[in-house]
C-alpha cells in the first residue's frame, strides 16, 4: 500500500511543479533588478491553503545578492472572507490588513515567502480579491499580485495503488478510478499522467494531451462526478512498455486527479506547446452533461486524490551485469583510491534502481561493495550508503556517502547495453598486508550470467596481473601509486562530473543524487 508519507511526497511534486508552472508577475519598478514570481489561490470557507513568492533576476545570466531583505503583502482587499498569515522563516510584524517582513538572504540564495491563507466560515464561494505584494532589497523594489478566490471544497479522491503488467515492445493497461468523497456535485476533473520513457502513455484519445515521448499526458473530462459514487475510466490507460524494457522491472506511473479550477488556475500560464491531443475516441468517466453556471471548485484534500501505478513488465528480457575489479598499493596512512564498476552486457537497459524508486528495500539495491581489510573509507559516493540491513532503512535520510563502513550497498543510474558505472571510493591504509581483498558484487534478478556477477577490490596485490577482476574480463589498477591529500578529491570530483556528464538530462534532474534538506 501506498504510504501516507510517499503520497504526502508525490502531492508535494505536483503541487512544486504546478508552482513554478505558475506566471511570474513583472517588477513594477523598472529599475529593479528582481522580479515577482507568484500564483493565485482557490481556498474553500473554513479551510487553508499556502501561497509562495519569490525573487528571481530580471537578467537570467547575472547572479544577484539580496541580504537584508523586506516584503510587505497588503491584504486589505481580502480581509472581508479570508485570513491572511506568514509561514515561517522571517520575523513579521502583522496587522488587521498587512504584514511586514525581515529577513537576511544567505548569499547564493533568492528571497522565497510562504504564506498561509484561511477562508472565514461564513465566505461565500465566488468571492475575490488580490493581495499587494513587494519585496525590497538593496534600495529597490518588485511588486506583483496574486488574486485570492474563495471556491466551494470537495473531495476527490483515488485508490492509492493500481498495478498493470505487459512484455517488452507491449502494452499494459493500467486501470484508474476517482470517487468523489463530499456531499457536492464535482463538475469536471483532469487526470495528470506522469510516467517513465521506458513505461510510457500510449493513448491516442481526444481529450488526452501528451508530449512527444507519453512521459507527461493530461486527459479532460467534462463529467459530473456525484457524491459519493465512483467513476472508472471507459478503458485502461494505455501504458507503452519499450522493447528494451527488462523483464522483472516495476515503472511507476503517477495518475494524479485534479478538479478542473484547481488545473486552471495552476497550468493557466504554462507552456503546452508540447503537448498534442490525441486522434481517436474519447477517454470517458460518465457520460453527462452540464448545464448552468457554478461557483469554483477546490480539493479539499490532496493528499488522496493520487494513484501510484506500477507497471510490471513481464517476457523474458533481461540484463547481463559484468563486474570489473581493481587493485592499488601503499604504505600505511596513505590513501588511495579504487573505482570498482560493472557493465551492463545487455540486451535490456536496467532501469534507475535507488533512492527514488517505491518501496526499494536497502537489500534491493543491486551493487554491494565490501571494504578490503586494514582499510578505512575515507570518502564515499553519494551512490552509496552503508550496509546495515539491521536497522530501520529509510532512502531520504540514510546516510549516503556515509564513510567509515565496512559494507555498503548502491543504486544505479540508468545503464544500457555496454555501459559502465563505477563507484570511487577513497581508502585510507590502516596496516600493509599483502592481498588485502574486498569485493564489488551485483545481484539482480533474472541475470542470465552468475559467473562474473563478484570481482575483487584488492590492496597490496602479490600478483600484479589483473588479480584484481577476479577473472572476469581483466582487471584496472586503481591506484599503483598512494594518492594522498588534495589528490584524492581531485580524482573523486573528475569521477563525479565525469559519471554526471554520461547519464541522460532527464534522469540527471530527476534523481540523480537529488537530496531534500527541509
Amino acid at each position: 500500500m501506498l504510504t501516507h508519507s510517499t503520497r504526502r511526497w508525490l502531492a508535494g511534486l505536483g503541487v512544486a511543479g504546478a508552482f513554478i508552472a505558475a506566471s511570474a508577475s513583472p517588477a513594477v519598478a523598472a529599475e529593479a533588478p528582481f522580479e515577482i514570481a507568484t500564483h493565485d489561490l482557490l481556498v474553500a470557507p473554513g479551510h487553508l491553503d499556502y501561497g509562495y513568492f519569490y525573487a528571481q533576476p530580471v537578467d537570467t545570466e547575472s547572479e544577484l545578492k539580496f541580504g537584508q531583505t523586506s516584503v510587505d503583502v497588503d491584504f486589505s482587499a481580502v480581509a472581508d472572507f479570508a485570513t491572511v498569515e506568514p509561514a515561517w522563516g522571517w520575523a513579521c510584524d502583522v496587522s488587521a490588513t498587512k504584514l511586514h517582513c525581515e529577513t537576511d538572504v544567505e548569499d547564493g540564495q533568492s528571497p522565497w515567502f510562504a504564506y498561509m491563507v484561511t477562508g472565514k466560515d461564513d465566505a461565500k464561494p465566488g468571492q475575490k480579491g488580490s493581495l499587494a505584494i513587494s519585496i525590497t532589497s538593496g534600495g529597490k523594489t518588485a511588486r506583483a499580485t496574486a488574486d485570492i478566490t474563495i471556491a466551494e471544497g470537495v473531495d476527490l479522491v483515488s485508490d492509492p495503488t493500481v498495478e498493470a503488467s505487459g512484455t517488452p515492445g507491449g502494452k499494459a493497461g493500467l486501470p484508474a478510478v476517482v470517487r468523489n468523497a463530499g456531499e457536492t456535485p464535482v463538475v469536471g476533473a483532469v487526470l495528470v499522467v506522469q510516467a517513465e520513457y521506458l513505461a510510457a502513455y500510449g493513448g491516442d484519445f481526444s481529450n488526452c494531451k501528451s508530449d512527444e515521448w507519453g512521459m507527461t499526458a493530461f486527459c479532460t473530462f467534462d463529467t459530473k462526478i456525484e457524491p459519493g459514487k465512483s467513476y472508472k475510466l471507459s478503458e485502461n490507460l494505455p501504458i507503452n512498455v519499450a522493447p528494451e524494457a527488462r523483464t522483472g522491472a516495476k515503472f511507476p506511473v503517477v495518475l494524479d486527479w485534479w478538479t478542473t479550477d484547481d488545473w486552471d488556475l495552476a497550468f493557466k500560464d504554462w507552456f503546452l506547446d508540447d503537448v498534442k491531443p490525441g486522434k481517436g475516441e474519447e477517454l470517458r468517466l460518465v457520460a453527462q452533461s452540464v448545464q448552468g453556471a457554478r461557483v469554483p471548485q477546490t480539493d479539499l484534500d490532496k493528499m488522496n486524490n493520487m494513484t501510484l501505478g506500477t507497471v510490471r513488465v513481464t517476457g523474458d528480457n533481461h540484463a547481463d551485469l559484468a563486474t570489473k575489479g581493481v587493485t592499488a598499493s601503499g604504505k600505511k596512512g596513505d590513501v588511495v583510491t579504487v573505482e570498482p564498476s560493472f557493465t551492463n552486457l545487455g540486451p535490456a537497459v536496467l532501469e534507475y534502481l535507488g533512492q527514488g524508486t517505491p518501496g526499494i528495500r536497502l537489500e534491493d539495491l543491486p551493487v554491494r561493495v565490501s571494504v578490503p581489510a586494514d582499510t578505512t573509507v575515507i570518502e564515499a559516493p553519494y551512490d552509496c550508503v552503508p550496509f546495515a540491513p539491521e536497522k530501520e532503512w529509510d532512502p531520504w535520510t540514510a546516510g549516503w556517502g556515509e564513510p567509515g563502513a565496512k559494507e555498503y550497498a548502491c543504486q544505479v543510474l540508468e545503464s544500457w547495453k555496454d555501459y559502465e558505472t563505477s563507484y570511487s571510493f577513497a581508502l585510507r591504509i590502516d596496516k600493509v598486508v599483502p592481498d588485502a581483498t574486498g569485493a564489488i558484487t551485483t545481484t539482480l534478478v533474472g541475470d542470465p550470467n552468475k559467473g562474473n556477477n563478484t570481482a575483487k577490490i584488492v590492496i597490496n596485490p602479490t600478483n600484479t596481473d589483473g588479480g584484481g577482476d577476479g577473472g572476469n574480463g581483466g582487471g584496472d589498477n586503481g591506484g599503483g601509486l598512494p594518492i594522498t591529500g588534495q589528490s584524492t578529491g581531485l580524482i573523486a570530483g573528475l569521477g563525479a562530473l565525469l559519471l554526471a556528464a554520461g547519464v541522460g538530462g532527464y534522469l540527471v534532474a530527476k534523481r540523480r543524487r537529488t537530496r531534500f534538506v527541509a
